[in-house]
């Protein structure tokens, strides 16, 4: 069985995929990480300002169903993968598989990304706001129902930790 993990930057894609791969005895896959070794692993920001966005989320749309023809995986998937509608159809297709929709709020989300000093070097800003809250709240209003559509559960992670968070999916979903 796949477990994908859906959410925006910094709502804990990567961190809990990687305690739940741990403690499930499952591989961990981070497409935005399988992504940009597409492009001789330069971040998604040198990615997007040589080579554009399209190209970037072309190449995410053939990792994302590449990965998906493998079994026992935590697969992190990107903040904005799934508003590629080839993404979104291998994701919602994919068999043996249970899709959780990792909720943040955006002010958390926020505090998280300005902490995080590698943020502004290796993510793009996504609207002329800059990596602000507003960019943050536009982004999710766009993006929500889409992460809430191609989730078969939604687990709220605005308040708890990573280590909580891995111990409830598992003893709730998997």
């Amino acid at each position: 069985m796949n477990v994908i993990l859906i959410g925006y930057r910094a709502s804990g894609k990567t961190s809990i995929g990687n305690i739940l791969a741990n403690q499930l005895w499952k591989d961990f896959v981070d497409t935005d990480n399988l992504t940009c070794k597409k492009f001789d692993n330069p971040s998604i920001a040198q990615i997007w300002e040589e080579h554009g966005e399209p190209a970037f989320r072309e190449a995410e749309c053939d990792v994302v169903e590449q990965v998906l023809t493998e079994s026992n995986q935590i697969i992190a998937l990107g903040g904005g993968t799934l508003m590629q509608e080839r993404a979104r159809d291998a994701v919602a297709n994919a068999e043996n598989t249970i899709r959780i929709y990792l909720k943040c709020d955006p002010t958390v989300l926020h505090q998280r990304i300005t902490n995080d000093t590698q943020s502004p070097d290796s993510r793009p800003n996504l609207t002329a706001h800059q990596g602000s809250l507003e960019e943050i709240q536009q982004v999710l209003t766009e993006r929500t129902p889409i992460y809430e559509a191609s989730a078969d559960q939604t687990f709220d992670v605005t308040n708890v930790t990573i280590e909580e968070a891995a111990r409830y999916l598992i003893e709730k979903y998997l």
